[in-house]
């Protein structure tokens, strides 16, 4: 196993970029293909955190060689960079194309750099925080890409939130009107809804622990999921909004990732 850093341009951005992957024993010695997984960090984060405080690479090795997960390329990226957080989304007042950066350069780039299985079936998108936010988000607005999506203490917002609690504060710079189409169009609740009868809508995983400041959102989108007959699989434990919770947690999301790789198989 190895990680390395990956340098690339992204054009969205108009930027060098650089995020980490994670290539599995052997990858240098065959010539197979393998799935592809997206580890997202949070506010305040950087693509090196999931390394640095996360154990990402002792996690999946472990799993890896204890077969609990199939050997996987494994891509950690900033989420571009901007500020304190972008929310992996394109930014309404023009600061930034933190979506298309994403879509359009990192995947794209990945796939065409690496031997990826380029189907959604085998594509997937995880993240804390911030970084669950961006997941489903992600894999709501492009199914075609991401067959699965994992959140752990994801910030599982939908605009009518906002509008309750940060009409009023800067993140009305990233969505607009909390009301209005572009804001809509990034309301996780409006996009379950919309994808549910959809064939090819991705599988989600979340889970959140109770002491966590995001809880009573999690418990609300999981109670909106049901309402509305969308499959998932929501988990509670113990523990509060840090990285000894979701170090102690990325196996959850990570086994519910392999399940989904192996009904494809």
């Amino acid at each position: 196993m190895s990680v390395r850093p990956h340098p690339f341009f992204s054009g969205a951005l108009f930027a060098r970029k650089t995020c980490f992957v994670y290539l599995p024993k052997g990858y240098e010695e065959n010539d197979r293909s393998y799935p592809v997984i997206y580890l997202l960090h949070g506010m305040y984060g950087s693509e090196s955190h999931w390394l640095l405080k996360g154990n990402a690479e002792q996690t999946l090795d472990r799993m890896i060689d204890e077969g609990t997960l199939r050997p996987s390329i494994v891509v950690m990226p900033s989420d571009g960079g901007y500020g304190h957080g972008t929310f992996y989304i394109n930014w309404y007042n023009g600061t930034g194309n933190f979506e298309d950066y994403f879509i359009y350069d990192l995947v794209m780039e990945i796939d065409k750099q690496y031997r990826t299985l380029d189907d959604p079936k085998y594509r997937a998108v995880c993240g804390l925080s911030m970084g669950g936010f961006g997941a489903f988000s992600l894999a709501l607005r492009y199914p075609q890409l991401f067959g699965a999506a994992a959140s752990l203490s994801g910030a599982l917002t939908s605009t009518e939130h906002i509008a309750e609690h940060y009409s009023r504060s800067d993140v009305s710079q990233m969505i607009g009107p909390v009301r209005g189409p572009f804001a809509q169009g990034h309301d996780l609740q409006l996009l379950a809804s919309r994808r549910v009868q959809e064939p090819q809508r991705p599988a989600l995983y979340f889970n959140c622990g109770t002491n966590d400041f995001l809880y009573s959102m999690n418990a609300s989108y999981t109670k909106h999921l049901e309402s509305i007959q969308y499959p998932h699989v929501y988990e509670e434990f113990s523990g509060e909004h840090t990285w000894e919770y979701w170090t102690e947690h990325l196996p959850d999301a990570l086994n519910f990732m392999e399940a989904q790789f192996a009904k494809n198989e």
